[in-house]
């Protein structure tokens, strides 16, 4: 999570963890190099206008590679959607993503951190889960610490990827702003709003989030979003665990 430097004192030479959990957008903040995290959604839970998703055991593998440099990959083993006028349920796989995270400035996350975040989307799952096609994209995240307490964080981002309602693939951007703030030294408070647009229909949605800092390598969260328009899926819950190794 972008701004979890804040809540971590230095230990040693070692580098603070920063989970990408539970934020809606990414941080430039990268694993040290021989390290790794596994980030995992323990429940997370959509609700839309005619349907329900339920993502099972969706994880987040980093691996940090340089100084500067870490590997993601992402993958759902298992989602559920359920279309309620018809009460049918689907269960389907996702798809996978392969990525890096390159900080530009500052890996640790402290003070003015930058860098780039490419990523490609094999299609292993199908649809609704998976996206049915291949697709990529780039994040260009951006994080400030305004003080000790407040980390103002910008997560803008370009991708093509497959549309779900006709074939084909669309332009996909989106445009996520957050505040964190470290309640204390092992709890953070993040808020942020997020519009993304694609196919000519734009979504607007507002996201609250804690992440607790159980020891040095190990976070527990908690979060929510809910949308402020017809397009954008109504509410979204959402809880999960960051280990470092």
């Amino acid at each position: 999570m972008v701004g979890m430097a804040l809540l971590v004192p230095s230990v040693a030479a070692a580098r603070d963890y920063c989970p990408t959990r539970p934020s809606l957008g990414q941080s430039a903040c990268t694993i040290e190099p021989g390290r790794y995290a596994i980030e995992t959604a323990l429940s997370d839970w959509e609700r839309s206008s005619d349907s329900d998703t339920v993502l099972f055991g969706d994880t987040l593998f980093r691996l940090g590679m340089t100084a500067r440099t870490e590997v993601q990959v992402e993958w759902t083993p298992i989602g559920i959607a359920r279309d309620r006028p018809a009460g049918r349920n689907t269960a389907r796989v996702g798809d996978l993503q392969i990525g890096t995270r390159i900080a530009l400035r500052n890996p640790d996350g402290k003070g003015l951190s930058y860098g780039l975040q490419p990523s490609v989307v094999v299609p292993v799952g199908r649809t609704p889960i998976g996206g049915g096609g291949w697709g990529t994209g780039v994040v260009a995240p951006v994080s400030y610490d305004l003080s000790d307490r407040l980390n103002l964080q910008f997560s803008p981002e370009v991708a093509w990827l497959p549309r779900e309602d006709r074939g084909g693939n669309a332009v996909v951007t989106t445009a996520t702003l957050g505040l964190g703030v470290a309640l204390n030294d092992a709890c953070q408070f993040t808020t942020e709003v997020q519009v993304e647009r694609a196919d000519h229909v734009t979504e607007h949605r507002v996201a609250l989030a804690v992440a607790w800092q159980v020891s040095d390598d190990f976070f527990i969260d908690t979060g929510g979003a809910a949308g402020l328009d017809d397009h954008t899926p109504e509410l979204r819950l959402y809880s999960g665990i960051s280990r470092r190794f």
